[in-house]
C-alpha cells in the first residue's frame, strides 16, 4: 500500500470511530451526532463535513424517527420544515460565495455558536413562530457545517426528553437529505463526498445498534457537558488553524 492509500485508510478508520461513537450517543440520547462528530471530523479531514457526514447519517435518523413515530407532532414538524427549506437555500447560497480557504474557520465559528446556543440559549416554547425560526436557523447552520440540532433543540427543550428526541430524529430525517441535495448544485457534494458518505454508513449503523447499551451506562448530564467541552475546544482549534 502506498502513502496515499495508507493515509486514506487511517482517515477512514479514525472517521469511522468518531461516527460510530456519535451515532450511538445520538440514538441513545438525541444528541452527539453533530456537536460531537462534526468538529472531530473537521480536525481529521475537513472534506468529511458537512456532506459526507450528513449523507452517512440519513439512515440513522430515519431509524430514530421510526422508533419515535408515536411521539412526533406532525404539525410542528411541518412548520419547522418550512423554515428548514428557507434556511437551507440561504445556507447553500452562502456556501457558494465562500472561498475554500475560509471554510475551516467558518466551521469553527459556527461550531462555537452552536455550543453557545446549547449552553446558554434562551428558554423557548414550540410555538409556530419559534418552530419556523428554529427550522430556518437549523437549515442555515446545517447546510454550511452539518449542525442542525442546537436551534431546534432550544425550541423543543420543554417538550420532555422522549418527545424532543423523537421530534429531533424526525426533523433530522427530513433535514439531512435536503441539505445534501442543496449542496450538489453549489459544488459541495459530488462523487468524492458520496464515496466518503457511503464509507461512513456502516459506522453510523453500528452506533445505532449499540445505542441501547450506551443509554444504560452513561449519565446524560455529564455526557452533555463533555460534548460541549469537546466541541468548544475543537471549534477553537479550527478557528486558530
Amino acid at each position: 500500500m502506498d502513502a496515499i492509500g495508507l493515509n486514506l485508510l487511517i482517515t477512514w478508520i479514525l472517521a469511522s470511530l468518531v461516527m460510530a461513537a456519535g451515532s450511538a450517543l445520538q440514538a441513545a440520547f438525541g444528541m452527539g451526532l453533530a456537536l460531537f462528530v462534526v468538529p472531530l471530523l473537521a480536525l481529521i479531514d475537513p472534506r468529511l463535513i458537512p456532506g459526507p457526514m450528513l449523507f452517512a447519517a440519513i439512515g440513522l435518523c430515519m431509524a430514530m424517527a421510526y422508533d419515535g413515530r408515536a411521539d412526533i407532532a406532525r404539525r410542528d414538524l411541518g412548520v419547522s420544515a418550512v423554515g428548514l427549506l428557507v434556511g437551507t437555500a440561504l445556507g447553500a447560497i452562502a456556501l457558494a460565495l465562500l472561498s475554500g480557504s475560509d471554510l475551516p474557520r467558518l466551521f469553527g465559528v459556527l461550531i462555537l455558536l452552536a455550543v453557545l446556543m446549547s449552553a446558554i440559549g434562551p428558554e423557548l416554547r414550540p410555538t409556530a413562530p419559534a418552530l419556523l425560526a428554529g427550522g430556518t436557523a437549523a437549515g442555515i447552520m446545517g447546510v454550511m457545517v452539518g449542525v442542525h440540532g442546537p436551534p431546534m433543540a432550544l425550541v423543543l427543550q420543554n417538550d420532555g426528553p422522549k418527545r424532543a428526541r423523537a421530534m429531533l430524529g424526525a426533523f433530522f430525517a427530513v433535514a439531512y437529505p435536503i441539505s445534501v441535495a442543496a449542496m450538489v448544485p453549489v459544488g459541495f457534494f459530488g462523487w468524492t463526498e458520496l464515496a466518503w458518505g457511503l464509507a461512513l454508513i456502516p459506522a453510523a449503523m453500528l452506533g445505532y445498534l449499540v445505542s441501547p447499551v450506551i443509554a444504560r451506562r452513561i449519565d446524560q448530564r455529564r455526557l452533555r457537558l463533555g460534548i460541549l467541552v469537546i466541541s468548544a475546544v475543537s471549534g477553537i482549534v479550527l478557528v486558530l488553524r
